[in-house]
């Protein structure tokens, strides 16, 4: 063998050296990326883990509703004389008040929040709303009264109607509306006014409630 011909020989062997450690490296770094790859993702399943036992633990967010009634109002608890007269309303309860105005009773529920409903015993839409009111009027019995408003109506007709559709509060007379108006109302019937404590009025809606759950959303939005 010639020395050129050696010479050629010792040049591809180095040359086939080094490609076979360019080789080795690539997959050494290829071995390192898979590993770092598989580390990150074994810590972000843990991670997930973490996070779900500790949502879960804390009583974490439900994507369906556990109640079907809606959370009462945070409105600042009644003082001992508001919640007399809370009880004192209630003793009136399915009465026609003949003598009494609406601003006359308001003054009886002072530091009360008070919803008053318009309705009459000749309005259809009254009557498909008053068991509504019913129930509603014994659910929040404890922080809110109610007042009713027989406007342009007959006292006879009205007890009629009270003795089918009984309720835990009393209803003022109004035969002219005068009394609704001076309120918002006296518009269209039935009519509900919503009052704060300080017998601010937070919202008039005109109109029969179609469904228990909304008349109890304005409740506890509005007083």
């Amino acid at each position: 063998m010639t020395s050129s011909r050696r010479s050629r020989d010792r040049r591809r062997s180095v040359k086939a050296g080094h490609a076979n450690g360019e080789a080795r490296a690539k997959r050494r770094e290829r071995r390192i990326y898979i590993g770092t790859g598989l580390v990150l993702l074994v810590l972000a399943v843990v991670t997930v883990v973490i996070v779900s036992s500790r949502g879960s633990s804390n009583g974490g967010l439900s994507l369906t509703p556990v109640t079907s009634r809606p959370a009462a109002a945070k409105s600042p608890p009644l003082s001992p004389s508001a919640a007399a007269e809370l009880v004192a309303n209630t003793q009136s309860a399915n009465q026609i008040l003949l003598s009494a105005t609406i601003q006359a009773k308001l003054a009886q529920l002072r530091g009360v929040p008070v919803v008053v409903n318009q309705w009459a015993s000749w309005c259809s839409n009254c009557r498909a709303e008053f068991p509504f009111f019913q129930t509603a009027g014994r659910v929040y019995a404890r922080r809110v009264a109610f007042v009713g408003l027989d406007s342009e109506d007959s006292r006879a007709n009205a007890v009629s109607f009270l003795r089918r559709f009984p309720v835990d509060y009393p209803s003022v007379f109004d035969p002219s509306a005068s009394q609704a108006q001076s309120l918002g109302g006296g518009q269209g019937w039935p009519t509900t006014i919503y009052l704060n404590a300080a017998h601010k009025i937070t919202f008039v809606h005109e109109g029969a409630y179609p469904t228990l759950a909304s008349l109890e959303q304005d409740i506890v939005s509005y007083v």
